[in-house]
């Protein structure tokens, strides 16, 4: 009695403990907060890729389905100013030509195969027919009732086969019409090919002719036009530049005359100053054949005459020096 009532009594101390134990789990969230903020951030990026994809797919297929509708449109409109659209006709016209004849096909095959079919049975009714009268004299009372339904079914079969024959002999007509109208199709593609062809060929042709022709314009301007044109700015330019240049050359040789003739002045001030310094002592009692020669010695020491000479030697200096330099040049 006692183990049997204990074993009774635990479930209910299990469930008297439960709710300590629910308590307890309640009590401790940290953990299970802790847990369940990273399944929601994946959760929430997951959510958010799909979305992303979604989005972009159905945009993607936006943009091709668009595009395609652009570009059947440029195509026909291409088509029906090139005037292919008449050979795309005929294409589809051919191909319809083409499920046409095998539809005529199938049922000149359907239609075959019923008369072979009815030729079958009649051959099988006119057969037992024949059986029931080689055998007249014998017949018994089922032969002649048999007799009897032969005749009038086999009249029935020679019907269906006359209409087999004549569903057949129209199937094939029908068959053979309508391979002479994918022909009569083909040679109209084919036909209508070669006139766009031709029509592409000569536009092309005179496409070459005008691009040729317009390169001869543009060649012909620029020999006559463009290259005199250009012949003449080159020489202003060229001219232009000489001009400079020989205006800075100028400037230099100015500049050199100048510094030339300023180192000129002062050495005939250096060369009169110590002229003056040094001629002190006049001769003495100078003889009568030096007098000539006292005289130019006095006119040299003059301040003028002094001057004149080193700017006469300083001009032909100058002169020289550019002569000098134009020549090497």
């Amino acid at each position: 009695m006692f183990p049997l009532r204990s074993a009774l009594h635990r479930p209910l101390v299990v469930r008297r403990f439960s709710p300590s134990l629910r308590s307890l789990s309640r009590t401790t969230p940290p953990e299970s907060d802790s847990k369940e903020e990273p399944t929601e951030l994946k959760d929430r990026l997951r959510q958010w890729t799909d979305q992303t994809a979604l989005t972009v797919r159905t945009r993607a297929d936006e943009f091709t389905s668009t595009t395609k509708a652009a570009l059947s449109k440029l195509g026909f409109h291409l088509n029906k100013a090139t005037g292919y659209e008449e050979i795309e006709t005929l294409k589809r016209r051919v191909v319809e030509q083409e499920l046409r004849i095998n539809e005529a096909r199938n049922t000149a095959q359907q239609a075959k195969a019923t008369y072979d079919a009815a030729v079958l049975q009649r051959s099988n009714s006119q057969r037992e027919v024949n059986d029931l009268l080689q055998r007249k004299s014998n017949w018994s009372q089922a032969d002649i009732a048999r007799f009897t339904t032969l005749v009038p079914q086999d009249h029935l079969f020679e019907q269906q086969e006359t209409h087999a024959r004549t569903a057949v002999h129209d199937a094939e007509e029908a068959v053979e019409r309508e391979f002479s109208e994918l022909m009569r199709t083909i040679l109209a593609r084919y036909h209508e090919e070669q006139v766009w062809s031709d029509k592409i060929r000569s536009a092309s042709t005179y496409g070459s002719l005008a691009a040729l022709g317009l390169n001869l314009l543009v060649f012909v301007t620029a020999i006559l036009f463009v290259e005199p044109w250009k012949r003449r700015r080159l020489a202003m330019t060229f001219e232009k530049k000489i001009e400079e240049m020989g205006a800075e050359y100028r400037a230099i040789v100015e500049e050199n005359v100048q510094e030339i003739g300023r180192k000129i002045e002062a050495q005939t001030q250096l060369l009169a100053d110590s002229s003056r310094e040094t001629v002190v002592v006049e001769p003495i009692a100078p003889p009568v054949e030096e007098d000539l020669l006292h005289r130019l010695w006095k006119k040299s020491q003059d301040r003028e005459v002094g001057a004149t000479v080193a700017s006469t030697a300083a001009v032909a200096v100058a002169v020289g020096w550019l002569l000098r330099t134009w020549l090497g040049t």
